[in-house]
């Protein structure tokens, strides 16, 4: 075991050496001057000059990148050029948010589209299970965008149910709190004010986020039931006696969990990177946002700052993946 987890560790360790730097080349050839973005309109030369001076810009791109790299071992990550503020304070602002809005998509993901798929699997070709297959289908049809307006004309305009956008409300004093991460710090803390009204806010924009990645994970834990249930020792259950729904909650359940944790493991990554369309229509202080505008402004820092965000959660999350793997089969180790 040890041995697997060191080999995935360097495995991770390389992709992200590898990310790290071809983002780094590429944002430095990207169109527009971040210079320009520095001193703002209208600068003379002797401030072009400087401000390339003191953003290192006018040292070749090599040498650029070796004092990028022995900064980055350090943990800084320099200064963002459109904000102006340390990137580590611009991300450890935002990432919490994200963080949090996505882990509560795909926990929803999961506790509605796994049962529901293993209840299509078992039911398969009758009613119910053309009604799940539907309803899973037009989950992956609807637009990201779309559902999130329809959510808050329905939930807010016409029911007043939850907030419109936001986080949390402005009257609610969050101070007290020991990190950004809204629900689980109040709910640990017992903070019931903050934890409902983080909760209400969060409704909306996690259920937009996971309508599609329920539809994703309906389908697999389907397909994969149905081919559990093509298994010899399916049938072999079957003539002793049981019923197909003892088989499948005592045991072939089982064997739907690794193509699930795959599905839901993808999902997760790619939900983490994806979710400036919800974030821009709830208003969501989260990276999305950030780093669609640092990508438009050429604000290289912030890119390579975000980027790295992404690719070390998305690394962590397959890792575990991989951990979990074993632990379901430990024949995969070998």
């Amino acid at each position: 075991m040890k041995k697997y987890i060191l080999k995935r560790t360097l495995f991770s360790i390389i992709i992200l050496t590898v990310i790290i730097i071809i983002t780094f080349f590429i944002s430095r050839v990207l169109p527009g001057d971040p210079v320009l973005l520095w001193v703002g309109d209208h600068p003379t030369q002797e401030q072009i000059t400087s401000a390339k001076r003191e953003l290192g810009l006018d040292k070749p791109l090599l040498h650029q990148f070796i004092n990028f790299s022995k900064e980055l071992l350090k943990g800084e990550l320099g200064t963002s050029i459109r904000t102006r503020q340390p990137i580590i304070l611009e991300l450890k602002n935002r990432f919490f948010a994200t963080f949090e809005l996505v882990t509560v998509s795909i926990i929803l993901s999961i506790l509605i589209g796994y049962p529901l798929g293993l209840y299509a699997g078992l039911t398969k070709g009758q009613g119910s299970d053309k009604l799940i297959s539907r309803f899973g289908y037009l989950g992956l049809a609807f637009p990201v965008f779309w559902l999130g307006m329809i959510l808050q004309i329905i939930f807010f305009s016409k029911l007043n149910m939850f907030p419109l956008q936001g986080r949390i409300s402005q009257y609610i004093e969050i101070n007290t709190l020991a990190s950004e991460m809204f629900l689980i710090n109040s709910l640990l803390e017992q903070n019931w004010s903050i934890f409902s009204n983080a909760l209400s806010h969060i409704i909306l924009p996690a259920t937009t986020l996971s309508f599609s990645v329920i539809g994703i994970i309906i389908r697999t834990s389907r397909s994969s039931l149905i081919d559990t249930a093509l298994e010899p020792y399916f049938n072999t259950f079957k003539t002793y006696g049981f019923s197909k729904k003892e088989i499948v909650t005592k045991l072939a359940y089982k064997n739907t969990l690794i193509p699930v944790s795959t599905i839901i493991g993808l999902s997760y990554g790619l939900m983490l990177g994806g979710t400036f369309l919800v974030e821009s229509i709830f208003d969501w202080p989260g990276l999305g946002q950030f780093c669609v505008l640092s990508i438009l402004t050429n604000d290289f820092p912030a890119i390579i700052g975000v980027t790295l965000i992404y690719a070390i959660s998305y690394i962590l999350i397959n890792l575990i993946i991989d951990l979990f793997y074993v632990f379901l089969d430990p024949r995969i180790e070998k």
